[in-house]
């Protein structure tokens, strides 16, 4: 879900915003290393994905910038290109109107990888003073050409516009080893699964505090994020006694620091009533530590 709206002449601020956003920005002048060229690239292509969803309408734009096996939560994660191509174009393309524009984003080390996140605003052209704001994140990933594509989006709803400055600067990863991608593909699945495997009491709050990353983000509707392991873990306490993921699938970097992971959930809450929908996790390796959840986005699934 996402925002257009002053998209070109706010470009070159947004671009510097978040690029300083994962790191200080230098007293003088310097050559853009390879990072900060990636992440430029990145945050390019989520703006001209905003610009061509003002100018064609939200059906056009997702299509053209999703991967073939992109997937879109509605809540239930579905297989964008497949699904939105079966349904009946709209007569008016641009009856229904979707504005976003990236507050923050993040790279992989091999720079094929990266996730965005910021406000939108959605509304009728035929209503327009009843608008409605969220936050969406998506992960994208270089196609065979080296073009970023979407492979995964999911948005949240939020009472107003969220202050992205205020959640402090962007989780990024810290791992420089050997990436071996498919073998912690499988490990990464399997941490997930655990709380699903029969007998299992499923994932406590105190076993969620410790997949935690110091920077955290969390992804709920009716609240803007949640930003730290300090905030997040008392909210989860608060909210549930435990919880089961069974992951669907994980695609990572070719790094192996960076990976995505969605999937259904199944919740238990403080009063025992069970809740059930469907989430996505962005991992982060941190070295020693291993892997850290860094963004959980979850969406209930409808009544």
């Amino acid at each position: 879900m996402r925002s257009a709206a002053r998209v070109a002449a706010r470009a070159v601020a947004l671009l510097l915003a978040v690029v300083a956003t994962m790191r200080p920005v230098p007293l003088a002048a310097h050559e853009p290393d390879a990072e900060e060229v990636a992440l430029g690239s990145l945050v390019d292509a989520e703006l001209a994905f905003a610009r061509m969803g003002a100018e064609r309408g939200v059906r056009a734009a997702f299509l053209a910038n999703f991967a073939q096996d992109g997937v879109v939560f509605e809540p239930k994660p579905v297989a964008l290109r497949e699904t939105w191509s079966a349904r009946p174009a709209p007569d008016d393309p641009l009856a229904f109107r979707l504005e976003w524009a990236p507050a923050q984003a993040g790279v992989a080390r091999s720079h094929d990888f990266g996730y965005t996140t910021g406000p939108y605003t959605a509304w009728n052209a035929a209503n327009p003073q009843r608008k409605r704001h969220g936050v969406f994140f998506s992960v994208w990933q270089r196609n065979a050409k080296g073009r970023w594509e979407v492979i995964l989006d999911a948005g949240i709803r939020t009472p107003g516009v969220v202050d992205f400055a205020a959640l402090g600067a962007s989780p990024r990863p810290h791992f420089r080893g050997r990436p071996n991608a498919a073998q912690q593909r499988q490990r990464l699945l399997a941490l997930e699964a655990r709380g699903s495997a029969s007998g299992s009491p499923g994932i406590t709050p105190t076993d969620y505090a410790r997949l935690l990353a110091d920077d955290a983000r969390l992804h709920r509707n009716d609240a803007p994020p949640l930003a730290s392991r300090g905030r997040v873990a008392p909210e989860i306490a608060h909210r549930m006694s435990r919880v089961a993921w069974t992951p669907i699938d994980a695609r990572m970097s070719a790094a192996g620091d960076m990976a995505v992971t969605y999937g259904r959930y199944h919740e238990t809450d403080r009063a025992s009533q069970v809740h059930d929908g469907y989430y996505a996790h962005l991992w982060l390796r941190e070295g020693a530590r291993g892997w850290r959840l860094a963004y959980d986005i979850a969406l209930p699934e409808p009544p």
